[in-house]
């Protein structure tokens, strides 16, 4: 019993100890670097080889759930029950959900990974003989459908579509709701205590991985455009000017900052990509498009269920896809969140249509049309593209643009704002769930600075070990343990769901 105020008094510090958990963290990775490398990486390789594939399984499995649940009768319930309202308009609510979930990934990556995969094929050529289709398929399995049914599940959890569950975004309600009756009151608020705690380190660490990877990308190609040889003051000031953008979206709130931002890099994105189409021949884009899609309609059918019998190596997925739908799992806490709050209101059906759906078509259009026309270009005009992917992929959309005289030049400078500002809106989503987790008054503003700023530094201590596999594998570790709580979530989700039903 003595130790009850001790307890009442640490959750009433969630924040503070989120922050110095934090930060300890950070302070470890620069006073002991070789660690990162030498012992973290691998364990967490190590760890994906055994929890990955149930884990892949698993989120195949969640995808014929929404699939099913959408064409289903319940398709018809609303998120957060039948009084709820829509608050946002459909294209605001599109533009946040694209641009919280991987709008940074898709141009991260829009070149260099198809590419990447056709360089060195991970599918087996005798089951998938077209390469650069089969690279775009492989691509598509670790950016497409899986990854925003994983996102719709924590939405559709989150989102009070069982009103015996909780409020919409209680992201410890489920849990509480499948022990409720079997241990003690002080039990749950342990349990409540921890659930939020590992959501917190999950977001922190994943969106950490996010930003000091984009940094990269942003880094190369202004040391490209502006022949600049200083990459740690480049990266630094990349990492501030992200940290004062994200910083003012979160602190001007959903509608005037978050929704702002994300509307205006999904008009900058589609006059990125239509300028593209308008300069490089359609037919190589039309070509690996149609025949990509029909290898990743087949891998979802077939080849997902059995994906290392698709595999030239196996282990090849526990760097790769894996590491992808872990990466996702981390972000799943505050992407849950913010979708469960942000589409509140709105059908069943349509709420799966906008979350897995169209940003899935969307992803097929981007990945077709960057490494269709890159891939095609460099075949064309054997100008180095795959040669440089192949040294260093950071450099390989902005090799492909440089070639493309005065216009790739605006493109250059149009794909770092939409990447920086693509960060920006991934970044303040997390910190407002991190923070309402955390039990912060909005109108606090040392607590939003101070997540900020810790944000920005444990970025750039990333960035001195110019690592991108290191900081996709540090983006993990909170959703390894934080599986568990999925699960559970998953479960008491279930539970109360077709209790209510039966009603």
């Amino acid at each position: 019993m003595e130790i009850r105020p001790h307890f009442f008094k640490l959750t009433a510090n969630l924040e503070k100890f989120a922050l110095v958990l934090c930060l300890v963290s950070v302070a470890g990775a620069f006073l002991f670097p070789d660690m990162l490398t030498a012992t973290i990486q691998p364990l967490i390789i190590d760890v994906l080889a055994v929890l990955g594939g149930p884990f892949f399984l698993l989120v195949n499995f969640l995808l014929i759930s929404v699939i099913v649940l959408a064409m289903s009768p319940l398709g018809q319930r609303k998120i957060g029950g039948e009084q709820a309202t829509v608050e946002f308009s459909t294209f605001g609510w599109l533009s946040m959900l694209f641009a919280a979930g991987m709008g940074s990934g898709l141009v991260f990556w829009g070149v260099a990974e198809p590419a990447m995969h056709v360089l060195q094929p991970p599918l087996k050529q005798s089951l998938y003989p077209d390469r650069q289709a089969a690279a775009l398929a492989t691509t598509l399995v670790n950016w497409g459908a899986h990854a925003w049914a994983l996102y719709a599940v924590f939405g559709l959890v989150l989102g009070g579509l069982s009103h015996n569950s909780g409020k919409a975004g209680d992201i410890s309600a489920p849990v509480l709701s499948l022990t409720r009756g079997h241990v003690s009151r002080i039990t749950q608020l342990k349990f409540k205590f921890v659930i939020q705690l590992l959501a917190i380190l999950a977001i922190f660490f994943g969106v950490v991985g996010t930003i000091a990877n984009s940094t990269l990308l942003l880094r190369k190609g202004i040391e490209l455009k502006l022949s600049v040889d200083s990459p740690w003051l480049v990266g630094l000031i990349i990492i501030v000017l992200l940290a004062l953008l994200y910083s003012l979206s979160a602190r001007l709130g959903l509608k005037k900052g978050v929704q702002t931002l994300s509307q205006f890099n999904v008009f900058l994105a589609f006059f990125v990509l239509v300028w593209l189409m308008m300069m490089v021949p359609l037919q190589p884009i039309i070509d690996v498009a149609l025949k990509g899609s029909k290898y990743y309609i087949h891998l979802l059918v077939t080849g997902t269920w059995q994906f290392s019998s698709q595999l030239n190596e196996p282990t090849w997925a526990n760097s790769w896809t894996y590491n992808y739908y872990f990466w996702w799992l981390a972000w799943g806490p505050f992407v849950g969140v913010f979708l469960a709050k942000i589409s509140q209101g709105r059908p069943v059906w349509q709420y799966i249509v906008g979350v897995v759906v169209v940003p899935t078509c969307v992803t097929i259009l981007w990945f077709s049309v960057f490494s269709g026309s890159a891939i095609a270009w460099d075949s064309g005009h054997s100008n180095g593209i795959m040669a440089a992917i192949k040294v260093d992929y950071t450099q390989g959309l902005f090799i492909f643009f440089k070639q493309l005289g005065w216009q790739g030049g605006v493109l250059i400078w149009a794909s770092l704002l939409l990447l920086l500002i693509f960060v920006a809106t991934s970044v303040d989503s997390a910190i407002l769930v991190i923070r309402n987790l955390a039990g912060a008054k909005s109108s606090h503003r040392l607590s939003l600075y101070t997540w900020s700023f810790l944000l920005a530094l444990s970025s750039w201590v990333l960035l001195l070990e110019n690592n991108e596999l290191l900081n996709r594998s540090l983006a993990v570790i909170g959703a390894v343990p934080f599986l568990f709580i999925f699960i559970l979530q998953l479960t008491g989700f279930v539970k109360e769901f077709m209790a209510e039903l039966q009603d």
